[in-house]
């Protein structure tokens, strides 16, 4: 007599792709700086060719490889991060 055993299968894990294009939020969570900080990387042309923002409306999307390539620039030396545009300061009134 053979003994056939039952094998459970677990079933098929449902997992969402990656998104190719990310919020703001998002890049700014994943690169550990501000939003406004990603606003001035995309406003600096330097950095935003390596961002490559993409323009909805008015929001700016990212794709995520984008944001890994222009963190591998950072920590390499290659890039850094840009200057907070100031105010003018007024002199005298």
């Amino acid at each position: 007599m053979q003994r056939q055993s039952a094998v459970t299968v677990p079933p098929a894990v449902a997992v969402s792709p990656a998104p190719l294009l990310i919020d703001i939020r998002a890049a700014s969570r994943l690169l550990g700086i501000s939003v406004f900080g990603v606003r001035v990387a995309c406003w600096d042309p330097k950095t935003a060719h390596v961002l490559r923002p993409v323009r909805h409306g008015l929001k700016f999307l990212f794709s995520p490889a984008a944001i890994a390539d222009f963190a591998a620039k950072i920590i390499s030396g290659e890039l850094q991060f840009p200057r907070s545009p100031s105010k003018p300061k007024r002199v005298g009134r």
